[in-house]
């Protein structure tokens, strides 16, 4: 069954209450697109209205997933990372669940909860690769991705990948000798790794694809750009990637071309696919340093991407020659997300202002900005997310949920 069909198939047997499920990491076509249309126009000078406020998930950075009634999220408390069961319409806890120590290096687990209606997945910072119930958050079975299958991050920032559900795999690097990227069974069983790409993990996570008619995940690390196999874990292709320090942003396809940044004076590469036979390559065409995205995403839309950059300019590319259309400072640099032809930028600094602004590449044009109350003494680094036509904002134990809906 294809990804396309897969999707909506999801999307059809969710209870209208609440839309479409937000059941991953950047959404159920892993691209950061919300499916939420009927938005405000523009964002009051006050800032839209406040529907509710908690302030009980523990510290972290972890994003949230919405699948039924409830929304799934990390936080330690303590000495514990714990997972998170929210009411949807209000934020109440409804179950909270240990799995594993809690710290790090900049404290707090990272990884977005995946989640298939009966069964939510997480990773906590420590590599604790484990599955609970939806109903009660017992635990249906707990992998220490470290020391069952030398599991290695390339720097010291702790466990950040996310889980992907792909069909009935569950899709996550772990990196090591092993293989980099893994695929387990949802009874936890492992059902293969990438043997022929074995490097450290990055704090990136895969992406499916269809190049040439031909599924596959993109997968970035420090050294790497590659398509892989969901079927064995085969690598179709590979090019070199010289990632460095941190490698944060998921790489993004549009039509045959391949686009990977990374922070740390690395830049932004560009990478054609070709396919010769069974054959894939890939050719790297096109190469900017000053396009340095850290960790706040790159949004594809059409034929153009939307960053903001290191340099703390939102930025419009040309995905298939590297040509810078537009720069804004707008609020710095940040992280996005896409919904009813807009983006929502966050800023991951001071007050942690939020803008809205179309998403077009005919130039900037915002549509409002708000200051975020209640801000820790953190980067914001959480995304910003748009479901149930309210806008979430995650800062460290707190949540904001926003109506953005006319």
């Amino acid at each position: 069954m294809n990804r396309l069909f897969t999707a909506v198939l999801l999307f059809l047997s969710v209870s209208t209450t609440y839309g479409q499920d937000w059941n991953q990491w950047k959404g159920p076509n892993s691209d950061a697109h919300s499916l939420c249309t009927g938005l405000i126009d523009a964002i009051p000078e006050d800032g839209p209205k406040l529907l509710w406020k908690i302030d009980t998930l523990g510290g972290g950075y972890s994003n949230l997933c919405f699948s039924g009634d409830q929304i799934f999220t990390l936080g330690d408390f303590g000495d514990k990372c714990f997972v998170l069961a929210l009411n949807r319409k209000t934020g109440e806890e409804n179950w909270r669940a240990p799995i594993g120590k809690a710290g790090g290096d900049r404290p707090g687990p990272r990884c977005t909860p995946a989640c298939d209606g009966q069964t939510v997945y997480v990773m906590g910072q420590f590599a604790d690769f484990v599955a609970l119930d939806v109903k009660d958050g017992k635990e249906r079975w707990h992998i220490n991705a470290q020391d069952e299958f030398g599991a290695k991050v390339m720097s010291q920032w702790n466990f950040s990948m996310s889980p992907l559900l792909d069909g009935d795999k569950i899709v996550i690097p772990i990196g090591g000798d092993g293989g980099t990227l893994a695929a387990f069974d949802k009874s936890g069983k492992l059902l293969w790794r990438s043997t022929e790409l074995n490097d450290p993990a990055a704090y990136t996570c895969a992406v499916p694809v269809e190049i040439e008619g031909v599924c596959q995940y993109l997968l970035l690390t420090n050294n790497s750009i590659a398509g892989i196999s969901p079927s064995e874990g085969k690598v179709l292709w590979r090019a070199d990637f010289p990632g460095r320090t941190a490698v944060c942003s998921d790489p993004v396809l549009c039509g045959d071309v391949v686009v990977a940044s990374c922070g740390y004076n690395v830049g932004t590469y560009f990478y054609r696919i070709t396919k010769d036979g069974d054959d894939f390559k890939a050719s790297q065409f096109h190469t900017d340093q000053k396009l340095q995205n850290h960790h706040g995403g790159i949004i594809l839309l059409g034929d153009h991407l939307f960053t903001a950059t290191n340099a703390r300019m939102l930025t419009c590319i040309e995905a298939k020659s590297g040509k810078v259309v537009w720069e804004n400072p707008s609020v710095g640099k940040g992280s996005l997300q896409f919904a009813d032809g807009k983006l929502f930028l966050r800023s991951e600094a001071g007050a942690g202002t939020v803008a809205m602004l179309e998403a077009t590449p005919t130039g900037y044009k915002e549509l409002g900005r708000f200051d975020q109350p209640d801000r820790s003494d953190k980067n914001s680094w959480t995304y910003p997310l748009i479901v149930d036509g309210k806008l979430f904002l995650r800062d460290q134990s707190v949540l904001l949920c926003y109506d953005v809906t006319k």
